[in-house]
């Protein structure tokens, strides 16, 4: 009996460390399985964070660009060019108006000529021709003055438009022709108002001495 008894023990204790190792390759093998699925999810991590660097650097691109796709800087380039070409327009017209006149300038000789003819009832016939003639034709000079001081200073900014943006586009040659023959008509018309209004080569007439 005693001999049976030892047996059962020495039975009951393999059984034991049998089943102690089997929970120990159990453990193992859950430890085994969560470094696997941790080392899969770092790919996914690593692939999640260069999918949002991608978006973020697209995000970026978008933000660089205007509307249609085209570039902030092109954008703006392109409206520097728009406002030198219609300046150099502008300036060229005002600079053509101030050679041939216009019907303010016309206008406010007619009322100075009104104005002279009213008040030359009572003056002499010197202050009459003054009045009559003289007034009118520096009014007209004045006038066709300022358009041509409007035409040098438009037509000089089409000119410096271009040279004062960010992106320091040339402007197109049309540009810059029109603005330059709108200079030369604007310089040309501001030195023939300036002979009128002092007289140069038109004195007023004068009434000889009795």
């Amino acid at each position: 009996m005693p001999a049976m008894g030892s047996s059962r023990t020495a039975d009951t204790a393999a059984d034991e460390e049998e089943a102690a190792g089997a929970k120990t390759e159990d453990a193992d093998a859950a430890a085994d399985e969560e470094a696997g699925e941790a080392s899969e999810s770092e790919p996914e991590a690593d692939g999640d964070s260069g999918d949002a660097h991608g978006a973020t650097a697209l995000t970026t691109d978008d933000a660089d660009e205007g509307v249609g796709g085209e570039p902030v800087e092109t954008a703006r380039g392109g409206l520097s060019s728009v406002a030198a070409g219609a300046a150099a327009v502008v300036g060229a017209g005002l600079g053509l108006a101030s050679l041939t006149g216009t019907w303010l300038s016309d206008l406010m000789s007619s009322r100075q000529e009104v104005i002279g003819q009213i008040d030359a009832q009572t003056a002499t016939p010197a202050e009459q021709l003054a009045t009559i003639y003289g007034t009118p034709w520096h009014t007209t000079a004045l006038f066709n003055g300022f358009f041509a001081l409007a035409a040098i200073v438009v037509t000089g900014a089409a000119l410096v438009i271009p040279a004062v943006s960010r992106n320091d586009e040339e402007s197109p040659t049309w540009v810059r022709a029109v603005a330059f023959g709108g200079l030369a008509l604007g310089t040309i018309g501001l030195v023939i108002a300036a002979v009128m209004w002092f007289d140069v080569f038109t004195e007023l007439p004068a009434i000889p001495e009795a």
